[in-house]
């Protein structure tokens, strides 16, 4: 869509001689222009225009039962004081007042009711404050964040000066906070004070402190209100893992210090957001689990998803392929849910092409009514040992692999049965995503070889899909 002067328009649509035609295209373009800042709102238009207590526009947001409406007011002031009076009136629903530049001082009804509005959590604005919003999410990425959470939650007066204000400081916060540098780190902190209520303010300021601590900063030293347990709340990391795709490395691996597996399978995502791939990309080897159960034909893949994706499924995080689901769990209790189709085990020839990458140090085999286990010594691969290359190919054919103990290439044991298709760690191992998809899902599952690195990711290096 082409970009648009705004505040022209804008003016050509007040003076629009036809009544009727100049409250439409008044109204149209103000939300083209929310929806510029924040394009997952979805906006009401409502009868109503400039009325006293009736709003003109109602702003809702993707599970608005959790996450709320709020009413948008277009005001045209008659003068300072009448303004200030129609803020006053609405102002117990804090909603954002909208000025309309009718040919009245704007500038100074605006400023009439800074104070006002900052304490009672209404946001008061016009098109060029909206407007800066608009074009500095379009050239930060952490902009992105402020400019949304400014229509959530933002108070106080906005014009274009105080947006840009409150976008450049609140960005540089967040390289400062990188830096573990204080005093710019609270400049940023006091910002989003200023212009956000608290329940906003509270959830940016803990991305910044997840900035600092992942920076090697000390949660005491941070120049702000602490979260001391120095994790995320589940509400903020959903809001911002629902958010536009913030194609930022850096952001993404200082956020995974807070971040757990635990968490995330307690999360309520819908789909495979851009922004969960990006967070578990970047910190495959830092996030880790106890578990890993593989599930075949339990979610259907969409024609706009990608064919390998992250998701959060029956309160479990799983990496969805295009015929299996692997899900995962700090505590293997959490996965008992989730039953998988009994399987016979494995041939020999399908466990020697399943492992070429992993090492086996033991072996559980079934044959007829027999089992017995072969293990190897010495750091040698069970695969070499002598008592296996002993036996009979045409007895091996008769026999099924039924468990198996594995090396991760981080050096941690895992036990994966092949017949109920799931991988545990070895005692209290806590062993990374990363060492999970580099051995146990490709003993478990019969998968082509990822290239490279295992980051079996719907998104490359560059943040686009790969998928198509």
């Amino acid at each position: 869509m082409p970009a648009i002067d705004y505040a022209a328009a804008l003016h050509d649509a007040l003076y629009d001689p036809n009544p009727d035609s100049s409250v439409r295209r008044t109204k149209e373009l103000i939300i083209r222009e929310l929806q510029d800042v924040d394009p997952r709102i979805e906006i009401k238009n409502t009868e109503y225009f400039n009325h006293t207590f009736s709003p003109d526009l109602v702003i809702s947001w993707p599970g608005a039962e959790k996450r709320g409406k709020r009413f948008v007011f277009l005001r045209l002031p008659d003068s300072p004081q009448y303004f200030a009076e129609d803020v006053e009136l609405v102002s117990e629903l804090h909603p954002i007042v909208y000025g309309l530049d009718g040919g009245t001082n704007l500038t100074a009804s605006l400023n009439a009711v800074s104070s006002f509005s900052r304490e009672n959590n209404v946001l008061v604005t016009d098109v060029h404050g909206i407007d800066r919003l608009a074009r500095n999410r379009k050239t930060r990425n952490v902009a992105n964040l402020v400019s949304s959470a400014l229509i959530r939650g933002g108070r106080g007066v906005m014009d274009s000066a105080g947006a840009e204000g409150i976008s450049a400081t609140v960005t540089h916060g967040f390289e400062a906070a990188r830096q573990a540098n204080a005093e710019i780190t609270a400049d940023a902190v006091q910002a989003l004070e200023n212009y956000l209520n608290p329940a906003q303010s509270r959830q940016m300021t803990q991305f910044l402190q997840a900035v600092w601590i992942s920076s090697q900063g000390r949660i005491e030293g941070f120049p702000g209100p602490r979260e001391l347990s120095g994790e995320i709340s589940d509400e903020s990391l959903e809001y911002l893992l629902h958010f536009d795709p913030i194609n930022d490395p850096e952001f993404w691996r200082a956020l995974g210090t807070s971040v757990t597996v635990e968490q995330l399978s307690r999360l309520t995502l819908s789909g495979a957001p851009k922004n969960l791939q990006y967070l578990i990309r970047e910190n495959l080897d830092r996030l880790w689990s106890r578990q890993m159960k593989v599930v075949t034909g339990e979610l259907m893949l969409t024609g706009d998803e990608p064919p390998v994706s992250w998701v959060v499924h029956r309160q479990s995080l799983c990496l969805r392929g295009d015929d299996y689901v692997a899900y995962f769990a700090q505590n293997s209790a959490n996965l008992r849910h989730i039953k998988s189709a009994k399987s016979y085990g494995l041939t020999m020839d399908e466990l020697r092409q399943r492992s070429r990458n992993v090492h086996l140090r033991e072996l559980t085999m079934k044959t007829g009514g027999e089992s017995f286990t072969v293990e190897a010594e010495g750091g040698r691969s069970v695969l070499a040992t002598e008592s296996l290359s002993a036996l009979p190919p045409s007895y091996l054919k008769k026999t099924r692999v039924v468990r198996a103990t594995a090396t991760t290439r981080g050096g941690q044991e895992i036990h994966c049965d092949f017949l109920e298709r799931d991988a545990t760690a070895v005692t209290s191992t806590r062993v990374s995503l990363e060492n999970w998809l580099g051995s146990a899902l490709p003993l478990l599952w019969d998968l082509p070889p990822w290239p490279g690195t295992i980051v079996p990711s719907s998104l490359n290096a560059d943040g686009e899909d790969n998928a198509g």
